[in-house]
């Protein structure tokens, strides 16, 4: 391997292992799959490989922290990728790639990743991520799906729609993995593009798809009262203006337009909704109010 550097044994990985995803990054709105990621390291776990930071990052955009007490320079924190074998009680092992998303070697990290899943003899991946979306706080957020397996894009449901991005890190190894011969799939939540902070329902939701393909047994109710929480203090944001809130009527009236019509050609996204994404508010129309009312309420 150019890169990766194997710190543990991999002979007793287990039957059939799963190369898992979820990088703190572009694609990481509101922290939805690094906070699912984090939920999976909840099962029994142990780093067994991880990348020298030095060949990934500009230190320049994204910094190592530094502590300093007193006037002593303390501890310094670097930021990592690293491979953590996750051992759920049920379900096939999982190797759970997560960190900071890299600035260089995206191509070298997957050919690496690539080896390593040969040796243990993973043949599927799944990647956790997010983005921001014309999705009211209001409405439950929406999962697409993006990979190379027709039966299992069916099986869970909206795949992307088309179109032509820039690559996130995510994106270009999952396309590198399915080029590869890997099953891929991608699980994207969308969330509400004002929220500023973290959003757990966007967590529990991948964790719910994740779940429900692999098998994993992962106890969603953790998130019950965090998404509570959440969704109040959101509603009292909305509330406090009329500008606002008629922001996230106009976002209720596109959501429930999309979901009708999907409804009514059978769920195959074809249709079109009432409104157009240009007649969404921006986020900076949208979030800016609610961040700074949120921001008080912190205070």
């Amino acid at each position: 391997m150019e890169l990766l550097r194997v710190t543990q044994p991999l002979d007793d990985v287990g039957p059939d292992p799963v190369l898992v995803v979820a990088l703190d990054g572009w694609t990481d709105a509101a922290g939805a799959g690094s906070g699912a990621a984090e939920t999976l390291r909840a099962f029994p776990s142990e780093r067994v490989a991880e990348f020298p930071p030095d060949a990934l990052y500009d230190y320049r955009d994204r910094r190592p922290q530094l502590s300093i007490d007193r006037g002593r320079l303390d501890q310094l924190t670097w930021p990592e990728l690293v491979v953590e074998l996750v051992t759920p009680p049920s379900g096939p092992p999982l190797l759970l790639v997560h960190g900071a998303e890299p600035d260089l070697a995206w191509q070298a990290c997957a050919a690496d990743l690539l080896e390593l899943a040969a040796t243990v003899g993973a043949t599927r991946y799944v990647g956790l991520g997010s983005v921001p979306g014309p999705i009211p706080h209001t409405r439950p957020v929406q999962v697409v799906c993006t990979g190379n397996d027709d039966e299992v894009l069916d099986r869970m449901g909206r795949p992307h729609e088309q179109m032509i991005v820039p690559a996130s890190c995510q994106v270009a190894w999952e396309a590198m993995f399915a080029a590869a011969g890997l099953q891929t799939l991608g699980l994207w939540v969308r969330i509400p593009h004002y929220v500023a902070g973290g959003y757990p329902e966007a967590s529990r939701s991948l964790l719910e798809r994740f779940s429900a393909h692999l098998g994993t047994p992962v106890d969603l109710t953790v998130f019950d009262p965090l998404i509570e929480e959440n969704r109040a203090k959101l509603d009292v944001a909305a509330s406090s203006s009329d500008e606002v809130a008629d922001h996230v009527h106009q976002l209720e009236q596109l959501y429930d337009a999309e979901a009708e019509a999907e409804r009514a050609v059978g769920g195959l996204g074809d249709a079109r909704p009432t409104f157009t994404e240009d007649e969404v508010p921006t986020a900076e129309e949208l979030g800016a109010e609610i961040e700074r009312f949120l921001r008080g309420r912190a205070q």
